[in-house]
C-alpha cells in the first residue's frame, strides 16, 4: 500500500541521511565558548552584579533591550526584553543550572569589596565568600541576583593570560576589566544522557575525539552507594597562550529532565560557540539539517538581521545557526535540550583573528 511504501521510503531516507552525515569529514575543532545568554528582569541590578565581579559593560552590544558584558574573549548577554518585536519585558529571570567558572587578575578582596559596597546587590540577595579551592588557591564563590545557590566561582588568572587575550584578536568593544576569561561551564544532565550529548557534538557538530571526552565522575570512598555517573567534557582551544575552555555536562541524579528548556521559561537560556573554520561551520550545518535539528528561535523574529538561519544561504549570510535538541543521531536519543548558537569565525562579532581567513 502507499502507507507501507511511505514508511519504507522514510526509513531508507533516514539511513542514507545518517551515512551522509558520518561521511562528511570533521575538519576543524571548537575554538571558543563565547557567551551565555540569561534573561534578567532588572538591567541595572544585572549590570551592577557583573561589574562588581569584574566584567566590563560592552558599549556596542548594550542597548534598549539587553546588556552585554565582556569577560575576556567571552561574554554574558543579558536581555531584559524577551523578544525583538514587540519587545515584551522579561518577567521570569533565568539562572544557570550548574556552575560558571571565571578567572580574574584582581585580588579576591577587591571583588568582595565591590559586591558588599552596592546596596542594590544586597537587596537582590547577592552573596559572596572567599574560600580555598582543591588546588589550595583562593576562590570566590558567589550567588548572583535571582539565583538560589553559589553558582559562580572566580579564581586567579594564569600569568600572561591578559597578554594572550590581547594578542588573540580584536576582542570585544570596550575591552576587558578584571575578568579575563570563562574557562569552565558545568551543566547538569540526567544519568545516561552524557553519552548522547557527546555523540551530538561528535556526529552533528563534527568535533574530533580529542575534544569530546566521557569521564567517570568520582564521589570518593564516602559515597560507595552512588551509581556510576559520567560527564561529557567538551573542550575549546582558540590560540596559543589562552586558557583551555571546557563545557562539562555532569550526570546528576537530581538533574532537571532533559526537556526542561521546553517546559519552563527559566531554563530557556542559551550558549554561543565558535567553530574553527567556515568549512567546519558549513559541514556542521549540513549535519544538523540532515538530522532536522536546525532550529529557528521566534524571539529573534522581526529584527534587522537574521539571527536564526533556516537555510545554508541564511547561515552563510549571518554567520550562525541554532540548534536546541542535543540528540545522538545514530540512536535518536535525546541528551538534553539546550539552545546552541553555532557561529562561523567569519561572524561579524567574532573576537578572534587567528581563524578569520579560513
Amino acid at each position: 500500500s502507499s502507507f507501507v511504501g511511505s514508511i519504507v521510503f522514510a526509513s531508507v531516507f533516514a539511513i542514507l541521511a545518517w551515512h551522509a552525515m558520518r561521511a562528511w569529514p570533521a575538519m576543524r575543532v571548537l575554538t571558543l565558548l563565547e557567551h551565555v545568554n540569561l534573561f534578567v528582569p532588572d538591567p541595572e541590578v544585572a549590570r551592577a552584579f557583573y561589574v562588581a565581579i569584574g566584567c566590563l559593560v560592552n558599549p556596542t552590544g548594550t542597548n534598549d533591550r539587553q546588556v552585554h558584558v565582556n569577560s575576556g574573549l567571552s561574554q554574558f548577554h543579558l536581555p531584559f526584553k524577551r523578544n525583538v518585536v514587540p519587545g515584551d519585558p522579561v518577567v521570569v529571570p533565568q539562572a544557570w543550572a550548574g556552575r560558571i567558572e571565571l578567572v580574574s587578575c584582581e585580588a579576591p578582596s577587591d571583588i568582595l569589596a565591590r559586591i558588599k559596597a552596592d546596596d542594590r546587590l544586597t537587596r537582590a540577595g547577592v552573596l559572596a565568600e572567599v574560600g580555598v579551592g582543591d588546588d589550595g588557591a583562593w576562590v570566590v564563590r558567589a550567588r548572583g541576583p535571582w539565583e538560589v545557590k553559589l553558582a559562580w566561582e572566580i579564581r586567579a588568572a594564569p600569568t600572561g593570560l591578559a597578554d594572550a587575550v590581547a594578542a588573540a584578536g580584536p576582542g570585544h568593544a570596550g575591552g576587558i576589566a578584571g575578568i579575563l576569561g570563562m574557562p569552565r561551564l558545568v551543566h547538569p544532565c540526567r544519568p545516561g544522557c552524557a553519552k548522547h550529548i557527546a555523540a551530538f557534538y561528535r556526529d552533528v557538530l563534527g568535533v574530533g575525539a580529542e575534544q569530546v571526552e566521557l569521564r567517570e565522575l568520582s564521589f570518593g570512598k564516602d559515597a560507595p552507594h552512588v551509581a556510576s555517573l559520567v560527564s561529557a567534557v567538551i573542550s575549546f582551544e582558540a590560540a596559543d597562550g589562552l586558557h583551555r575552555q571546557t563545557f562539562e555536562y555532569e550526570e546528576q541524579e537530581d538533574a532537571p529532565p532533559p526537556d526542561e528548556y521546553d517546559q519552563h521559561e527559566a531554563a530557556r537560556y542559551h550558549v554561543c560557540l565558535y567553530l574553527g573554520s567556515e568549512a567546519a561551520f558549513e559541514a556542521a550545518f549540513h549535519r544538523a539539517a540532515a538530522a532536522s535539528l536546525v532550529w529557528v528561535n521566534e524571539r529573534f523574529e522581526g529584527g534587522q538581521m537574521i539571527q536564526s538561519a533556516s537555510t545554508l544561504d541564511e547561515a552563510r549570510a549571518c554567520g550562525q545557526f541554532r540548534v536546541k535538541d542535543l540528540i545522538d543521531p545514530a540512536t535518536g536519543q535525546l541528551g538534553i535540550v539546550l539552545e546552541h548558537e553555532v557561529r562561523s569565525p567569519r561572524h561579524k562579532s567574532c573576537p578572534l583573528s587567528v581563524h578569520k581567513s579560513d
